[in-house]
């Protein structure tokens, strides 16, 4: 026993693909081994591999069996301790590798191989909010967490975790941040001082941008800023949009004192896609020359154009030009926003 558990502790040390090539040569040796030994018992050699597979796994469906002294001797000094074994082992690697694969994928080594993301960076309430309302809305795209906590905090099979900084390009690399949709960095909310805050959010938006200056596509960044008067600092750093956060709440509150139900309103423009009316972006077709030409033909599918990405109204620009692709934001329902194609 001593001697046989010394093998299997050696055997575990050993590759897995040495170990497969090693079972693979045990299975050829002895199904012409037992071929030679009884002939009669095992007609071929696909009839004496299912037999040595079926004992090798501990199966034995008992159809065939060695019936010769010199058969059953073999059978039981080789096949029964060292193939029994053998298997055994290949098999505890295989379920091992898939725990050190979930081990490893909680506490956030692994590579992300995908594409077409979003990578979050920064767990705090608002992102945990942003992640279930981009799961809810866009079902085929996955999400992507850098953060340097010890385990992953959701588990979803969109849900990837990358423990690290995001002012280190492996981190970024390993989040596929070239190949994402979009990274938005979130405020830490255990930083209480909105100047290191906003300071430590700059230099991962920093990293970012001098990250983004090695791969061919362009990353867009939306970072959220917690003091208006760093967002020239921002904007230095080539950050795509930024969320003034405890500024909009602010305002928001403000306004929904001064008119009445302001917050319902912007409630359902952002509803999550929980149905019902909400916030769409689309881009301009090739047969809208002007922007009344979008608004007709949106409004005959039941979709109000707002606006597009300078101005908050377009009714005042009706008569402009409006170029193919122009990103448009309409209020419609998703009915209506499948109407509307794309």
């Amino acid at each position: 026993m001593i001697l046989f558990r010394k093998l299997y502790v050696k055997a575990m040390k050993v590759k897995f693909l040495t170990l497969l090539a090693v079972t693979l040569l045990f299975l050829i040796i002895n199904t012409w081994i037992m071929r030679v030994l009884e002939p009669e018992t095992f007609e071929s050699n696909l009839h004496a591999a299912w037999w040595l597979m079926t004992t090798m796994t501990t199966v034995g469906y008992g159809d065939v069996s060695p019936v010769t002294a010199a058969g059953r001797v073999w059978t039981m000094l080789v096949i029964y301790p060292f193939g029994i074994g053998i298997f055994g082992i290949v098999i505890g690697m295989i379920v091992d590798s898939f725990s050190k694969h979930k081990q490893m994928k909680e506490e956030g080594r692994l590579m992300y191989r995908g594409q077409h993301h979003y990578v979050l960076i920064g767990w705090t309430q608002k992102s945990r909010e942003a992640a279930k309302a981009l799961m809810l809305e866009e079902p085929e795209a996955d999400l992507v967490l850098i953060d340097e906590l010890e385990k992953s905090p959701m588990t979803h099979e969109r849900f990837h975790y990358i423990q690290g900084s995001a002012t280190d390009t492996a981190i970024l690399d390993q989040a596929g941040a070239a190949r994402a949709k979009a990274v938005l960095i979130f405020a830490p909310a255990h930083v209480e001082d909105m100047d290191l805050a906003d300071g430590r959010t700059l230099l991962i938006a920093s990293s970012i941008e001098e990250y983004d200056t090695g791969t061919e596509s362009n990353i867009y960044t939306i970072a959220e800023i917690l003091n208006k008067q760093h967002v020239k600092m921002f904007k230095h750093v080539s950050v795509d949009e930024f969320i003034l956060s405890e500024h909009a709440a602010s305002h928001l509150m403000a306004r929904s004192a001064r008119h009445h139900g302001t917050s319902t309103i912007f409630g359902k423009l952002l509803n999550n896609g929980r149905g019902g009316e909400e916030l769409h972006e689309v881009s301009a077709l090739p047969e809208w020359k002007t922007y009344r030409d979008a608004f007709e033909s949106l409004k005959d599918k039941n979709a109000l154009l707002l606006s597009d990405q300078e101005h908050i109204n377009v009714l005042q620009k009706l008569d402009h030009p409006l170029a193919p692709g122009t990103k448009l934001y309409v209020v419609c329902d998703k009915e209506s926003r499948k109407r509307i194609g794309q």
